[in-house]
């Protein structure tokens, strides 16, 4: 299945501003805990066309959670394209959807937007009444905070486990303190990765978005854009909520590049939010696994460190990350469907999932990168 196309116009960096779309937010600003549900990250995905119109998300600024209405289900991350199949099936239609989300963005955080309980429960009741309104297929909430997964589970929304990978940060020193913590064999496997990649004369350095240059600016989004021309998909993200992103945040948006001479040849940007790094995209202007590794893996553990930050969360997937320091965890996301007979059948399929999920991360735990503690 093709991902639809992302509107031309919309990745022209000086596509014409576009008004805000979550006015409603406005209001709930006491708790925005985190970086990715702020009005500066949502409002720059609209106003340079990444959301909105031709992209398939639908912004809904009527409600104060980040909300949209979907006609397809990439970017999401928490993948359904098995259930909407099922459903064209049957002849029924499963888009549109109601998802509540920050696009393109598998970080976990902040969804029903309140500071109790009681508003956690008044939202997500807003979430069904609008699937229904609306003429959704159902309403989804994914990456959800403790609190809202709570409140939904106790509502009785459907659970589903997701399989991602986490680095902790176990207070060590230096990247060598973490580096002594591992087994001998993994010991050996990082610095022999650090070291075939320092023999290639790179200059890997971190500096803030907002301090970027024009031709680094160009630069960067196209290795960014790289990554997915090769898979033949259009980029998520426009140039311009890079910039934007890199103008509101400030120091809370790195980028980690790789140079020889003046030319930088592979980048990784990431958030700090909180106590937490977060790595989002990479690109580079060749396939390395190895400067892979060390611009979105090492380079973000050391950067983590020396930083004081509590958790380093890389993104999505990827076993690799357990053989370099990364503990296995999961995830859920929240769903609700509007057909009572598909509601039954999902909530069979998500139980039988759950237990193959928590399966999995106890065997994974077993192959820890980690030396055992007596």
């Amino acid at each position: 299945m093709a991902r639809p196309r992302i509107d031309c116009a919309g990745h022209c960096a000086g596509a014409r501003a576009k008004r805000s779309h979550w006015p409603a937010l406005r209001h709930a600003v006491h708790v925005l805990h985190d970086l990715f549900t702020s009005r500066d990250y949502l409002d720059a995905l609209e106003r340079h066309g990444s959301v909105g119109t031709g992209t398939g998300w639908t912004p809904l600024p009527e409600l104060r959670a980040p909300t949209y209405l979907k006609t397809h289900s990439w970017g999401e991350f928490v993948f359904d394209f098995q259930i909407a199949q099922a459903y064209a099936q049957r002849g029924l239609d499963y888009y549109p959807k109601l998802v509540c989300c920050v696009p393109y963005t598998p970080v976990p955080g902040p969804r029903l937007l309140a500071d109790d309980d009681a508003g956690r429960t008044v939202q997500a009741e807003i979430l069904i009444e609008t699937a229904r309104t609306r003429g959704a297929s159902g309403a989804h909430v994914l990456y959800p905070q403790a609190a809202d997964a709570a409140v939904l589970e106790g509502l009785g929304w459907l659970r589903r486990e997701q399989l991602r990978y986490v680095w902790h940060n176990r207070g060590y020193a230096d990247f060598d303190a973490f580096v002594d913590a591992l087994s001998s064999k993994r010991r050996k496997n990082i610095r022999r990765e650090r070291r075939l990649v320092a023999e290639r004369g790179f200059d890997i350095a971190w500096q803030r978005g907002d301090a970027l240059t024009g031709d680094d600016w160009e630069c960067v989004y196209a290795l960014y854009a790289r990554t997915y021309h090769r898979r033949g998909q259009a980029p998520y993200l426009a140039r311009g909520v890079l910039r934007d992103w890199a103008r509101a945040f400030g120091a809370r948006m790195q980028f980690c590049t790789a140079r020889r001479g003046n030319q930088i040849r592979a980048m990784a940007f990431f958030f700090v939010d909180g106590e937490r790094l977060c790595g989002r995209h990479w690109g580079a202007a060749v396939d390395d696994e190895l400067l892979h590794f060390e611009l979105c893996y090492y380079q973000g553990i050391d950067y983590a460190i020396r930083h004081r930050l509590a958790v380093f969360d890389a993104g999505v997937q990827g076993e690799h990350k357990l053989l370099r320091g990364f503990d296995p965890l999961t995830v859920p996301s929240f769903h609700w469907y509007a057909h009572a007979g598909f509601a039954r059948a999902i909530a069979d399929f998500y139980a039988e999932e759950r237990g193959h999920i928590a399966a999995q991360c106890r065997a994974l735990a077993t192959h820890s990168a980690y030396r055992e503690r007596s």
